[in-house]
């Protein structure tokens, strides 16, 4: 944002400060990060591809983390399960998501996410991904397709594996 000033003592902002939250201009959600443990190499996390029946056709083809906007009211840990249910076939073989960090970015809208952590049980299958996702699979943390990942998802994956200041980060 420019802040440059026009002969006022009033700065001039390139991007108009919002007055007014909206719903179309909110978007509160909860994000799941299923990780799966390589060994001493490092770790893996789930990502869903979205296929031709996604409702947003520019994700479509696209990798995505489990996530979902939250429903009015809704507890967002209460979300963080609804993901799994809703976004996996048989979640019984994941652990219960555990809050674990929160993020905001504000874009086009504003994004208030909530992240939590979840870890397949040791010698689980994968999961498998409902429509409109026709994949599920874990990806290498230190090889991620990152030309492949929504951006917005790349972003809240690079927020939650490279935590700065910026991030409120809880540590149970």
């Amino acid at each position: 944002m420019s802040t440059e000033t026009s002969g006022h003592d009033e700065p001039r902002w390139t991007l108009p400060p919002r007055k007014e939250i909206s719903p179309e201009n909110l978007h509160i959600s909860s994000f799941v990060i299923v990780r799966n443990e390589i060994g001493d190499e490092g770790e893996s996390i789930l990502l869903l591809r979205a296929g031709d029946k996604h409702p947003l056709s520019f994700r479509r083809g696209k990798l995505m983390l489990p996530s979902v906007i939250l429903r009015y009211g809704e507890n967002p840990r209460e979300g963080a399960r609804r993901v799994l249910r809703d976004q996996l076939k048989d979640p019984k073989d994941l652990h219960d998501p555990e809050f674990f960090s929160m993020q905001s970015y504000l874009g086009a809208h504003w994004d208030i996410v909530f992240l939590f952590n979840s870890r397949q049980n040791e010698g689980a299958q994968d999961p498998i991904a409902k429509e409109p996702y026709v994949e599920a699979a874990f990806y290498e943390v230190k090889n991620l397709p990152r030309s492949e990942i929504v951006e917005d998802h790349l972003e809240v994956i690079d927020g939650a594996l490279n935590p700065t200041d910026d991030c409120l980060e809880v540590k149970g």
